[in-house]
């Protein structure tokens, strides 16, 4: 996510993320998970934030292709900070049951969510269609720097399996070179985030050092070649021998922030940033909370006792879980252009008359099944509008905000048979393509 679109500060997304059933629930556990770890979270000096130092220093990001895999940073941990990362994946393991666990009862909520871009926000970047389809591709040529990038895939060199079956396995590593400024270099791609609705960024993480970098190039919907990730024109300078080469340097933060808004799970900031501790993709507990014991319990038919962790018993509070990654007033800048809040659906809604002065009666869900893909039906959309806006046979609309009465025959007195979505939540262009519907409900 391009830094200054994000803006999303350390405070305010740790204030999200802790108003959750998971801080909740191992708030108890907390202590434990704290024990030692004050020197697994500090990161040793970093070659990937220090964007104007050289990059060859570091053995994570030069190491040849063939060469057996650097020690991870598990194995560096002190035994302290290695018992909390232990205890950390005991408390997930016993409280979270994952997606599949929900479809035995639910599976009308689970193939809808399997259809939504929730289902798959976050992929390991060498399991991935778009690596295979780079590998074959072999290079890219960026459009606004003198750069080319090498894109390779790793063999799966699994003993367990064939050389066959390994060929017809996911690539172990999808890895990006720059010989003219970077020579020597190699850098794992470690995530591609985003459900390719719109656009997927992969971003490279260092567990070892705790940073990484944003990668210069994105998929985005509808276009074969990749292109400039979104708000990365304003690197179009950097310096030779530095991660710079590659996107934009991530510390800590930025990758916890990435993580955080595309997982259902990550570590706190007490433990350190580590592949193994992400539960992938904005699932079922991303929203509803851990729900193991409410399965177990189901299996005995006394799925009530397990009552739900997170509750949206009002507008305010449904419209924070969605502003918890979507955004509001709270986490983008003041400055920001039309074109970026266009993004921000709960801060458009908060703006907009319908939410102000219908006070519990309008959230996300009002018109969209947070369970689903997003409907591309404008007469539904229209539909939803005239619920509120519309009249009935017995007259006009109890519900209607506003000055202007709508009477039954009407749904607009301008544009008697318009488009409401047209008209008062036209869609905003942002880049590459790329358009959200302005949900600031207004006049336009």
């Amino acid at each position: 996510m391009p830094k200054n679109l994000a803006n999303l500060s350390t405070s305010a997304f740790s204030v999200r993320i802790a108003v959750t059933a998971i801080v909740i629930t191992f708030l108890a556990a907390w202590a434990v998970l704290r024990a030692g770890t004050d020197s697994a979270t500090q990161p040793a000096p970093s070659t990937v934030t220090q964007s104007r130092a050289s990059i060859a220093a570091n053995p994570a990001l030069t190491a040849s292709p063939s060469a057996p895999p650097q020690r991870g940073i598990e194995e560096r941990l002190p035994p302290r900070a290695r018992q909390s990362v232990d205890a950390w994946r005991q408390f997930v393991s016993a409280k979270f049951a994952g997606d599949h666990s929900c479809a035995e009862c639910h599976e009308a909520e689970y193939a809808a969510h399997q259809r939504s871009g929730h289902s798959r926000t976050l992929t390991l970047m060498h399991q991935s269609p778009l690596a295979d389809k780079l590998a074959e591709q072999g290079s890219y040529q960026d459009s606004r720097r003198d750069q080319t990038f090498q894109f390779k895939t790793t063999p799966n060199h699994s003993s367990n399996v064939s050389p066959k079956q390994a060929s017809d396995q996911p690539s172990e590593a999808f890895l990006v070179s720059e010989a003219a400024h970077a020579a020597g270099v190699v850098v794992p791609v470690t995530w591609l985030l985003g459900s390719g609705i719109h656009a997927q960024t992969p971003i490279a993480v260092d567990e070892i050092t705790q940073s990484g970098v944003e990668l210069r190039w994105s998929a985005f919907a509808g276009q074969e070649d990749i292109g400039i990730t979104p708000d990365h024109e304003r690197f179009d300078d950097f310096q030779a021998g530095t991660i710079e080469c590659f996107g934009r340097p991530l510390d800590a933060s930025d990758i916890r922030a990435c993580l955080g808004c595309h997982s259902t799970l990550a570590a706190p900031p007490s433990l350190p940033i580590m592949q193994s501790l992400v539960i992938e993709n904005v699932g079922c507990e991303r929203c509803h909370g851990p729900r193991k014991d409410h399965v177990t319990l189901a299996k005995q038919g006394l799925a009530e006792q397990a009552k739900p962790l997170l509750k949206y018993e009002t507008a305010e509070a449904y419209m924070d879980a969605c502003a918890t990654c979507h955004r509001d007033e709270s986490s983008v800048q003041a400055d920001a252009t039309p074109s970026e809040l266009a993004r921000f659906q709960p801060y458009g809604i908060k703006r907009s008359r319908c939410y102000l002065e219908t006070p519990g009666n309008l959230t996300c869900s009002t018109c969209h099944d947070p369970h689903d893909t997003v409907s591309h039906d404008r007469s539904r959309s229209i539909a939803q509008c005239k619920q509120c806006h519309g009249g009935t046979e017995d007259g006009p609309s109890t519900k209607h905000v506003g000055p202007i009465p709508i009477d039954s025959q009407t749904v607009c007195p301008d544009q008697p048979s318009g488009d409401c979505i047209e008209c008062h939540m036209p869609a905003v262009s942002w880049t590459a393509g790329i358009s959200f519907h302005d949900h600031w409900i207004r006049v336009q």
